[in-house]
């Protein structure tokens, strides 16, 4: 092990300086290491198990006693406290309110393996899918702690065996690029991903293929079945192509996406199966979307902009629309976003801005995975949403959203289906939120 680590003072005595003193800091160097041809791939595994052992004898951070096989360990989390303002109108003209005070906590451990492994955690406020705020003052006394509940948000295992190829298993981050108009930012689906990525010259392609578990059946045959229920899925093959026109400050980059149901009629749990209509607005029938998300990032005059925007349609519209009872209104299948953002907050003192248009058939998209903000999930809503953050010090923002939608299709028998906030019995006509955050980072 002598002349092991003598070839590596010989290659980067002022890295493995750092690296001895800092045994988790280690992986990306060894890595280039052998990539350069340096070291080979045993000498690698032996020299980062010398340097773990090393670090727990040596250094008062080791008296944890971390597993040898851990060559990476962080943590990290965010804590944000919001006031929010949701009003929503029916065609009656009578309105509804409703103003909170929220707060979100989020704490998250990743960790890098030996052999080319990773892992993932994260504890999170609140139980449901598409939010982690709880609100302040509902629990059943004052001061309460009834629905202050803690969970696990995030729990995955990632094999990354070269620098090309990722795949992902368990409840993990959304591996698909995507925009909120089509997934709400705070889902992270379980079951499997695998990434392939490779950069050539200005060229970056990438490709993603996800088998999401939408709903486990559980007992797949019981003994006197009205209906075999059947695990079901959600499959999601995306292509990528990033060209980089200018370094990494100009470049352009598109994502097609194919969605795809598994089990999506009868066969699938009650809350989704058999057509979607007015009184069952999850289910999840005939649909086949293609989403188009794209962007376009530069410099204007020292400052980062970028012009954004996403195209989303149902293939199998058309047959959702007939279920439905309104088989004239197949048109109704198409989504669409477009955006423009100045600036990036992520110093202290810097501010960015961004606005943009939404609009959504009512039978376009999943009502079941839209943004639960913009618009309260749901679809057949086309409105416009302007969001700005200003950073006081590099971990800490405050941000400003507002939006302002109404019902894209009034035509009669249409609702504006989802599961949102503001409630009225998916008659909404109209529709406004206001946030006002402050965002802390560790």
């Amino acid at each position: 092990m002598f002349n092991l680590k003598s070839k590596l003072l010989a290659t980067a005595a002022f890295f493995l300086a750092a690296v001895c003193a800092l045994a988790q800091d280690s992986g990306p160097l060894i890595d280039l290491l052998i990539k350069k041809g340096v070291i080979n791939d045993q000498e690698g595994e032996d020299l980062r198990a010398e340097l773990t052992k090393d670090f727990a004898a040596n250094t008062a951070a080791g008296k944890l006693n971390l597993s040898p096989s851990l060559t990476e360990l962080r943590i990290s989390g965010d804590v944000r406290a919001r006031v929010e303002s949701r009003t929503g109108q029916l065609p009656s003209g009578d309105h509804l309110e409703r103003d909170r005070f929220r707060y979100r906590f989020r704490a998250g451990l990743t960790g890098r393996l030996l052999n080319d492994w990773s892992f993932g955690f994260r504890l999170e406020t609140a139980a449901g899918n598409r939010s982690s705020n709880v609100t302040m003052g509902d629990d059943a006394g004052p001061f309460a702690k009834t629905s202050d509940t803690v969970n696990i948000g995030q729990i995955w295992a990632a094999w990354n065996p070269n620098p090309n190829f990722t795949l992902t298993v368990g409840r993990m981050p959304n591996p698909l690029v995507s925009t909120l108009m089509v997934w709400d930012g705070d889902i992270n689906p379980e079951g499997f991903a695998e990434q392939f990525r490779r950069r050539s010259g200005k060229f970056e392609y990438s490709a993603t293929f996800a088998q999401f578990l939408y709903s486990a059946a559980n007992t797949q045959n019981s003994f006197a079945p009205t209906v075999n229920v059947r695990d079901m899925f959600l499959f999601a093959w995306q292509g990528g192509l990033k060209y980089y026109a200018d370094g990494t400050t100009r470049f352009f980059q598109i994502n097609p996406t194919l969605y795809t149901y598994v089990r999506n009629s009868t066969q699938n749990a009650v809350a989704f199966r058999g057509p979607f209509t007015p009184s069952v607005t999850t289910a999840v029938n005939n649909l086949t979307v293609v989403d188009v998300p794209l962007e376009y990032d530069w410099m204007m005059n020292g400052v980062p902009v970028r012009l954004f925007g996403d195209f989303a349609f149902n293939l199998d519209a058309s047959d959702r629309a007939a279920k439905y009872g309104r088989p004239d209104l197949d048109g109704e299948n198409k989504a669409w976003q477009v955006g423009f953002q100045y600036g990036k907050a992520a110093n202290k003192g810097e501010w960015d801005a961004k606005i943009f248009w939404q609009t959504t058939g009512i039978f376009a998209l999943d009502p079941n995975l839209v943004d639960s903000d913009l618009w309260d999930s749901r679809t057949n809503m086309s409105g416009w949403v302007l969001q700005a953050n200003y950073a006081l010090g590099a971990a800490t923002q405050i941000a400003f959203t507002y939006g302002d939608a109404k019902r894209k299709n009034n035509s009669s028998g249409l609702i504006a289906p989802g599961a949102g906030d503001i409630g009225s019995n998916n008659q909404l006509t109209k529709y406004r939120i206001m946030q006002v955050d402050l965002n802390v980072k560790f």
